[in-house]
């Protein structure tokens, strides 16, 4: 899954301490059938909107108060993401084996304003590129750019062999992807130049998430069923480190620019100290697979979400913090 940067007045730098201080607790939870595929903080950070195959629903924050359902076109929904600017939401899915798509909606009306239907399987991850652009990834090994200001499809990146699951873009142009055949490529996002293919993992990857930190060169974290959580800088093809976890993460997110969270298949959520390349806690967090995880943009609280239909809010304490300055 593809996650926001948090802005840098946001980040802290944890110090680490001889004894971890990790608190979670699970505040409130509610329940659907299907699994949630996906989740997302509304930009105001005072909700937040989840898809399954019952559609797409906003709950509030943090009481997780069912407030409203959204119609979409299509079923089997495994993806979405909020613009930068925060006025719309793009939502993907599809049907397997037959077509994909996305739909735009304004944000907070919930007014459907536009769809595509140019994949030949389901839409797995969407990225914005600005306000005006989505990249979307699928299962038919394809990635499309869409232009949502003519409405026009304008880009198509083909390279992997297998479908797609996950994708980013990068602050200098550059964009990663990743999917079941288990290689992490860097594209250039203008001219849809394949770069690098980095191979190091053995199984499909599951996610991809930024890391927060401003620096020449940019890192990402990517999540595999390898049962690894691996650091890039992807621009060099450089592989940094990797941690392996006793249980397969399914999706990631960064804390700051030193720890990231993993939401794994035994529904336990695994906290990974980059810096010392460890799992320094792991807790757990819903029944069954947790296949999302997402931090809200104001006060470092964790979503996550999976089977079910659960959506647990979790507090972390973190040890003595500073700010980067």
């Amino acid at each position: 899954m593809t996650h926001q940067r948090l802005p840098a007045s946001r980040r802290l730098r944890i110090v680490l301490l001889s004894t971890w201080a990790f608190a979670l607790t699970a505040v409130n939870s509610w329940g659907q059938s299907p699994p949630i595929t996906d989740l997302a903080f509304s930009p105001e950070g005072t909700s937040i909107v989840a898809c399954s195959q019952d559609g797409l629903q906003v709950f509030s924050w943090p009481a997780l108060e069912k407030q409203r359902s959204i119609t979409v076109s299509f079923r089997n929904l495994h993806c979405l993401a909020f613009s930068n600017d925060g006025q719309r939401l793009a939502l993907g899915g599809g049907n397997p084996s037959e077509n994909g798509g996305v739909e735009i909606f304004s944000w907070p009306q919930g007014k459907s304003l536009m769809s595509f239907l140019d994949h030949e399987d389901s839409v797995m991850e969407i990225a914005w590129s600005g306000d005006q652009k989505i990249v979307t990834a699928g299962r038919d090994r394809r990635l499309i750019k869409y232009d949502l200001e003519t409405e026009e499809r304008v880009q198509t990146y083909e390279g992997h062999s297998r479908g797609i699951n996950a994708v980013s873009l990068l602050p200098q142009g550059a964009m990663v992807t990743a999917g079941h055949d288990a290689s992490v490529r860097v594209w250039d996002d203008d001219s849809g130049t394949l770069l690098k293919t980095l191979s190091q993992h053995t199984q499909p990857v599951n996610a991809i998430a930024v890391c927060p930190a401003e620096s020449a060169l940019p890192m990402v974290a990517t999540a595999a069923k390898d049962r690894t959580v691996r650091f890039w800088q992807p621009t060099i093809g450089r592989l940094m480190r990797y941690v392996r976890l006793e249980s397969e993460p399914l999706d990631i997110t960064w804390l700051n620019d030193s720890f990231l969270v993993a939401s794994c298949v035994d529904g336990r959520l695994r906290c990974v100290d980059f810096e010392n390349v460890q799992v320094v806690e792991i807790r757990p967090a819903i029944e069954g697979w947790a296949y999302a995880i997402t931090v809200h943009p104001e006060d470092g609280s964790l979503a996550i979400a999976g089977s079910r239909g659960q959506i647990r809010r979790i507090t972390l304490t973190l040890p003595t913090t500073q700010s980067n300055d």
